[in-house]
């Protein structure tokens, strides 16, 4: 794509979220609507003067309660009713009871605010007006959304009553104070009595109902407590019953005794049998020694043996035998008489040894066997004390089980039954938990309307909302703000800014001579400005100037045609200049100097009736007009003609400037043909109010017919106090 002019190669792309916060920017956007801003605070100011006015006074009272966390009763009781009056959560519960519907309620019928004027029911607009309540009703009878009257009426009541509620809860404030016992009861009404007497009200009710609710649980306690009494007195009865049954069918008298005794009986048993094992072990040995020495043959070398003195002394017979026998043998013959006797005695030593340790033997199996017998009946014993030790313990078990069911039903009886006869004495002695600390007083002042702060928040929200107003328009703008923006977004030089000024300046400037404009201020400036788009496109070529300026926009109503006339009027004063109108649709040049269709113009020219210089209006010294008085079926035919552009030539040759009020490119493409006669372009763009993607797909459209766009002219820019301020001093 081409380039429109060499410090730009491309359009700049916008987007939304590419937003500079400029302060700068912002603040001199709030200065410049600094008197739309105090207009309209102005305005909130009296609008909320008239409304605070017209609000009804209300006064607060207020009344102390002090609630006590714990009771001072003659017996304590508290445990019945569940609640833990030592705790926060206690006093937090009670701030809730205060704001409770059932406690309004109590309020509301003791006081009858009902029929009080402060809580009538406010009439709606149609209500007040005669006739119009009447005419809905008949209106909605017609539409079949009337109802029975009956129910009708039932249901307004119930909602009047709810209404009445509501209205009660929202004056009436809790305030507690902070790590006191003590809390506010506040109530607003337009009546300082009024105020009064509902707060200290409502704080007795309060109270009376807390005692209420008190008694009502101490009631329902006594009547639980004396239920449960005769409950537990027939488990005690039942319970004595079983243990009475169980000691006569299991005949249990003095277990303690029986199980010490089958514990004796079983220690003793256990000794008994540690003996025994002893006896049997040393018996064990004997008789084995025994079944050995009798294998070996060696029953006289038995240790048994040796420690017997029978024994012992019988073996010493046989020993002195045997001498006796050696010394006979030696002396006598073997059939001698001595001989023989020693042979004899011998024999009855030897005779006397084997009964004795023959009897020996027999004693050692003897107490083996013994040893053995009195084992297995001590084991047999211990047995039989284990069971009866083991049967005595199971039956103290039940017999245990069973007492202390009986215990523990008389424990529970005798509990049940203080608690139930404490109960029952306290139902008259029950004391309020609160008291009144502080009643409340007629207020002296009203509570609100509070006019002061509610003029205060008035004026600044007003203020800070309209300063967010403009802000964030200029933030969100779309539009080109400044020359900045002409230069960052757009890509072309800034020829020049049109301050914005009142309608009734713009315009007759064009149409009043300019000895009238010039002593007007806003004329000057005006004047001024557009002198500088002068000298700007002036300076873009020395050499050459530009002759044929083509004047075009994005859309209408942006100032094109009243800066192409103020410029025709500015060049008029360097040289010739024709001014051609050549938005055939809109006429708009033509109609800000007041010619009509009859007038001669561009029709004539075109159609050859009559010649340019004939058809030209003179404005003032220098400039001519060449309006267009007529319309035609196909406007972009008729320029694109050759016959269109021959004449703008001709123009040219005559005259020093030509100057062409273009329509704008939005819409039609008159503009991108009659670029193609033009030595220069000029692009007019309303300050903060075209939107850049129109702008931009205007100049996309311009560029790719190589339009000689030599920059941009920015209209209806709020210049500013010091903008004027150093215009004036001009002129001065």
């Amino acid at each position: 794509m081409k380039s429109l002019h060499p410090l730009d190669s491309t359009l700049t792309e916008f987007k939304k979220d590419e937003v500079n916060f400029n302060l700068e920017r912002y603040f001199q956007t709030i200065l410049d609507n600094k008197w739309r801003i105090a207009l309209f605070v102005l305005t909130v100011l009296i609008a909320s003067y008239l409304i605070v006015n017209s609000l009804t006074p209300q006064y607060k009272a207020i009344a102390t309660v002090q609630i006590e966390q714990k009771e001072s009763q003659v017996i304590d009781v508290q445990s019945l009713y569940g609640l833990d009056t030592q705790s926060e959560e206690y006093l937090s519960t009670e701030f809730e009871v205060l704001k409770s519907r059932p406690l309004a309620e109590k309020v509301v019928g003791r006081l009858d605010l009902a029929s009080h004027e402060a809580f009538q029911p406010k009439e709606g607009l149609i209500d007040k007006v005669p006739g119009l309540a009447s005419f809905r009703d008949r209106v909605l009878a017609t539409l079949g959304m009337g109802s029975d009257t009956e129910v009708d009426a039932e249901v307004e009541t119930e909602l009047a009553r709810r209404e009445l509620i509501k209205d009660y809860s929202k004056r009436l404030m809790i305030t507690p104070m902070r790590k006191t016992q003590l809390v506010d009861i506040s109530f607003e009404a337009p009546s300082p009595a009024l105020a009064r007497e509902v707060a200290n009200e409502h704080a007795a009710v309060y109270i009376e109902a807390d005692l209420e609710a008190r008694l009502e649980r101490t009631k329902t306690a006594a009547s639980w407590l004396a239920g449960q009494v005769e409950v537990l007195r027939t488990d005690l009865t039942s319970a004595e019953q079983q243990l009475a049954d169980y000691i006569e069918q299991e005949g249990v008298i003095n277990l303690e005794n029986i199980q010490d005794l089958n514990s004796q009986e079983l220690k003793d048993l256990k000794t008994a049998l540690v003996q025994a094992n002893a006896k049997l072990a040393e018996a064990t040995i004997r008789r084995s020694q025994v079944q050995k020495a009798r294998q070996d043959g060696s029953l006289e070398s038995l240790p048994t043996v040796q420690a017997d003195s029978v024994a012992q002394k019988l073996k010493l017979d046989v020993v002195l035998a045997q001498q006796k026998q050696a010394e006979a043998s030696k002396r006598y013959g073997p059939q001698h008489p001595k001989m023989l006797a020693a042979t004899s005695d011998l024999n009855t030593a030897r005779s006397g040894l084997r009964a004795q340790v023959n009897r020996i033997v027999e004693t050692i199996e003897f107490e083996y066997n013994a040893a053995l017998a009195e084992e297995a009946e001590i084991k047999r014993r211990i047995g039989t004390a284990e069971q009866q030790f083991f049967d005595t313990n199971r039956k103290g078990s039940k017999y245990q089980e069973l007492q202390r069911s009986v215990d523990a039903n008389k424990r529970l009886l005798d509990l049940f039954y203080e608690r139930a006869k404490e109960t029952t004495e306290t139902v008259d002695l029950q004391s309020a938990h609160a008291r009144i600390l502080t009643p409340a007083e007629d207020p002296l002042e009203p509570s609100k309307p509070r006019k002061a702060v509610l003029f205060l928040l008035a004026g600044l929200g007003s203020l800070l909302l309209s300063m967010l107003y403009y802000i964030m328009r200029e933030l969100f703008n779309t539009g080109i703000r400044d020359g900045d923006d002409v230069d960052q977004r757009i890509g072309l030089p800034l020829l020049g800014s049109l301050p914005s000024i009142r309608k009734g300046f713009v315009r007759p400037v064009v149409l009043n001579s300019q000895e009238d404009n010039d002593r007007s201020k806003e004329g000057a400036i005006f004047k001024e400005a557009v002198n500088t788009v002068r000298t700007g496109l002036m300076l873009d070529r020395v050499d050459k100037p530009h002759k044929t300026i083509m004047v075009t926009s994005t859309i209408a109503g942006e100032g094109k045609s009243t800066i192409a006339g103020h410029l025709a009027y500015s060049y008029a004063n360097v040289g010739r200049t024709l001014l051609i109108d050549c938005d055939l649709r809109t006429r708009g040049v033509s109609s800000m100097f007041g010619v009509n269709k009859n007038d001669m113009g561009l029709r004539e020219v075109l159609s050859a009736e009559a010649m340019l210089e004939q058809c030209v209006i003179g404005i003032d010294n220098n400039l001519d007009l060449l309006c267009a008085n007529f319309t035609p079926l196909n406007p972009l035919k008729l320029i694109s003609s050759p016959r269109f552009q021959s004449h703008i030539k001709e123009a040219a040759k005559k005259y020093n400037y030509v100057i062409l009020d273009a329509p704008p490119v939005l819409p039609v493409s008159d503009p991108l043909v009659l670029s193609g006669y033009a030595d220069a372009v000029i692009y007019t763009i309303k300050a903060r109010a075209t939107p850049y993607q129109h702008i931009s797909r205007c100049m996309q459209s311009l560029q790719r017919v190589e339009a000689p766009v030599v920059g941009v002219v920015l209209n209806q820019l709020e210049m500013g106090a010091t903008y004027y301020s150093y215009y004036s001093y001009g002129n001065t």
